[in-house]
């Protein structure tokens, strides 16, 4: 590309960025003709700036006027001045019936002046003037006027705003206005009957789903589309043209509520306070600091500038906004971000054009028609999206939802179950109970009322003086065995009653068990001698073992008791101490009667069948049950061997020092 290409580029760049105010030329006149019934005025007028509005129609029309670009509609952005506009026409057509039309509604006033032979004619329009007071009722301000063929006139046009200076003026005849003004109501119309539609529609889909974005976006369309219609004239046209005191509240209010309602839609659509709390605090600011841009305008006449700032800077914020979402992989912030920048383009065209930046042109004029529609089509794609993401994400829940209701279901049924088993098993431990219990009454009562019914007995027969010597010597030897074994009952019986209801004292310590069963042997010395047994102890001296030293004496006791008992007159009985890894092993070994295999399994419990002894002594089981207890209690096991009609071996462990080994 050459470089005088180049050139041209920068230059017409630098003419459509350029103020309306750079260039210095004639006043060019404006031909009306017959194939041109519609002439856009542009800046071939001049211009005279009042700033302190105290100019008259005689004193400007005297005065020198400063010369505009010829190709650009004037635009001077927020400015208080009055300022005046000088437009010579000519008239080289057969059309007698022409308007003048300035295309910007929020114009505060418009005075038109212009001198015939009739002398100054002047017109007033303006949205500080009743709709009911135009001569041609229409959005935009429109003066009749009338010329002659090949008749020249000079017009000059008084304007005042607080909005923004924008001067678009067209010269039409009545017939091309009408066949024009089609056209742009049919534009128009289908515009604003996309933005009803979307309106409705969105509003219906709330009440559906209750989704508070939705209704969001329902007021922040609404707002735009007001805005929009603002702008246009159909506002002050079609509502509030006729009660003017009305017209400042709704220009006040139009701009601010689009950026409430937007910054509002935007923090609920993104989901903005979990995804940055910063920007979200900021929007917040932004709208705060919008409410009180209201309020200085209410109580003060200062110019709306503040507001179309605060505009831009809204749309710029959720762009901002968008895209952090975005950036974080947040689905719906796609469509969200593609809306905000077509209207942010379109905001910023209108706001710059507005504030004197750029000329008016076509796309400046448009961008608010463009942005909304775009904007209203890529919000509708998002909150589509949105609503397919929150289905699946309800879906989503439901499964898991459903998996929690059967899982939840699962454990209760299995707590039921749990629950169902525990209470079998506790019935069933109840009905054991419940033996246990018959049978230790049954076994209470039936071997201590036989002693005490042959002791009764005895001493009937002592006093009837029957009774030999010897047969008294015999029967004292009964009486004697039969006390023995109701003593050892007895006290086995109180051992094991207070285990089961305080539990026995443990009091573990160094023992000796060679010394306890010698101790044992002592005191069985009567039993042994009547049946002519042969006992003997093997162990090697001290066998120190480490436990509780009445526990163990008692299992000791019952062991070898048993084992008399159950050794015929002349058998043998053994005791045997011998240490096995970390163990003492302690065995009694008889040479009895033996054990039948069916009474072997529960011979350590209440439901083992207690057996007469050879000599017919009596047992209840409680003892083996007790040895048992004591046993585990000091950390060891017992277990039973025997053989029917050769004898029975019992055996128990004890740890040999203080650690107690894992049963």
């Amino acid at each position: 590309m050459s470089g005088s290409l180049y050139a041209r580029l920068l230059l017409n760049l630098f003419f459509l960025l350029a103020g309306d105010r750079i260039f210095s030329q004639s006043t060019p006149f404006v031909v009306l003709s017959e194939k041109n019934q519609s002439v856009e005025v542009l800046g071939r007028m001049g211009h005279l700036r009042d700033e302190k509005n105290r100019l008259s129609i005689q004193d400007v029309s005297s005065m020198h006027f400063d010369s505009l670009h010829a190709q650009r509609a004037p635009s001077f952005g927020f400015d208080n001045a009055t300022h005046w506009f000088k437009i010579t026409l000519k008239n080289h057509s057969a059309i007698h019936d022409w308007l003048i039309e300035v295309a910007y509604p929020p114009l505060d006033s418009v005075d038109l002046f212009y001198q015939d032979t009739a002398g100054w004619h002047h017109k007033t329009g303006g949205d500080h003037y009743p709709m009911a007071t135009r001569e041609i009722k229409h959005r935009h301000v429109t003066f009749s006027l009338p010329l002659s063929t090949q008749e020249s006139v000079t017009l000059y046009l008084k304007i005042r705003s607080t909005s923004s200076m924008q001067v678009p003026i067209t010269i039409w005849s009545k017939e091309e206005f009408g066949n024009g003004q089609y056209r742009i109501q049919f534009i128009n119309g289908i515009f604003y009957g996309m933005m009803l539609i979307m309106i409705f529609y969105n509003l219906f889909l709330y009440f559906s789903i209750r989704d508070k974005t939705t209704l969001y976006y329902v007021f922040a369309l609404a707002s735009g589309t007001n805005v929009i219609a603002f702008f246009q004239g159909y506002g002050f046209f079609y509502v509030y043209g006729n009660y003017i005191p009305s017209e400042h509240l709704f220009t006040v209010f139009s701009g601010p509520l689009f950026i409430v309602c937007s910054a509002a839609l935007t923090r609920s659509f993104l989901n903005l306070k979990s995804f940055s709390p910063t920007l979200d605090s900021i929007l917040k600011a932004n709208i705060i600091v919008t409410i009180g841009a209201v309020a200085i305008i209410l109580l003060f006449p200062v110019s709306f500038k503040a507001l179309h700032v605060l505009t831009f800077l809204n749309c710029l914020l959720i762009l901002i906004c968008a895209s952090y979402c975005f950036y974080k992989k947040y689905r719906p912030a796609r469509y969200f971000l593609l809306a905000w920048v077509a209207l942010l383009l379109a905001a910023a065209l209108f706001s710059l054009r507005n504030l004197g930046f750029i000329p008016a042109n076509w796309l400046t004029d448009m961008a608010l028609y463009i942005g909304g529609i775009l904007q209203t089509l890529f919000i509708s794609f998002a909150l589509g999206d949105r609503i397919n993401l929150l289905v699946k994400e309800n879906q989503v829940a439901k499964e898991k939802e459903l998996q929690l209701e059967h899982l939840a279901k699962e454990k209760l049924e299995q707590e039921v179950k749990d629950r169902t088993e525990e209470i079998q098993n506790k019935n069933e431990q109840l009905e054991e109970l419940n033996e246990v219990k018959d049978k230790l009454f049954s076994v209470v009562a039936h071997d201590l009322k036989g002693p005490l019914n042959s002791l009764k007995g005895t001493l009937s027969i002592l006093r009837m003086g029957v009774l030999s010597k010897d047969e008294f010597n015999e029967l004292a030897k009964s009486l004697d065995t039969q006390l023995i074994q109701t003593t050892y009952f007895l006290e086995n019986l109180l051992q094991w009653g207070r285990t089961q209801i305080q539990g026995e004292l443990y009091s573990p310590q160094p023992i000796h068990l060679d010394e306890l069963a010698k101790t044992t042997i002592d005191l069985l010395h009567s039993e042994i001698e009547q049946k002519k047994i042969r006992i003997s102890l093997e162990s090697m001296d001290h066998a120190k073992a480490f436990g509780d030293k009445n526990m163990t004496l008692t299992v000791i006791r019952n062991l070898l008791s048993n084992a008399i008992k159950f050794t015929n007159s002349g058998g043998s009985v053994r005791c045997i101490i011998q240490p096995k890894d970390n163990l003492w092993i302690v065995s009694v070994v008889d040479s009895g009667t033996g054990i039948p295999p069916k009474y072997l399994e529960n011979i350590f419990s209440l439901k083992g069948i207690s057996t007469l002894g050879t000599r017919e002594e009596k047992g209840t089981g409680i003892g083996l049950v007790l040895c048992k207890e004591f046993v585990e209690q000091n950390g060891g096991k017992i277990w039973c061997e025997s053989t029917l009609g050769k004898g029975s071996t019992f055996s128990f462990s004890l740890p040999q020092n203080a650690s107690k080994p894992i049963n």
